[in-house]
């Protein structure tokens, strides 16, 4: 009962690893979740008032992750001149939209933090 003949073994797929795109998006969803786990420890610690004016930074992680996103696609060789000038086009506004998030979000941090 519950042994197989020698002659049947079972069909294994062979291993597909994640494509980047999935790992890079997977990796934004890590530090969201830990994120947002500091976010909701934060009173805790800190007499019950929550951290006011960092939401700018919560959309850095999305913003990095398209940026390394759009930047994989831009060194791919295959792709068409009008898709890496997009991407390209698109790095360049993620790039911007990081800094301007991360100068509106780092002040109102560090003072909630105390620092």
């Amino acid at each position: 009962m519950g042994e197989r003949p020698d002659n049947q073994t079972p069909e294994l797929e062979p291993y597909t690893p994640a494509s980047p795109v999935k790992r890079i998006l997977a990796w934004v969803g890590i530090v969201y979740m830990v994120c947002l786990v500091l976010l909701n420890l934060y009173p805790f610690f800190h007499g019950g008032a929550y951290l006011t004016g960092v939401a700018p930074l919560f959309a850095c992680p999305g913003i990095a992750g398209l940026l390394a996103i759009a930047l994989w696609t831009l060194r791919q060789p295959d792709e068409t001149y009008a898709k890496k000038a997009s991407m390209g086009v698109l790095a360049l506004v993620c790039a911007v939209g990081l800094v301007v998030s991360l100068y509106l979000g780092i002040p109102p941090l560090l003072e909630g933090l105390g620092g």
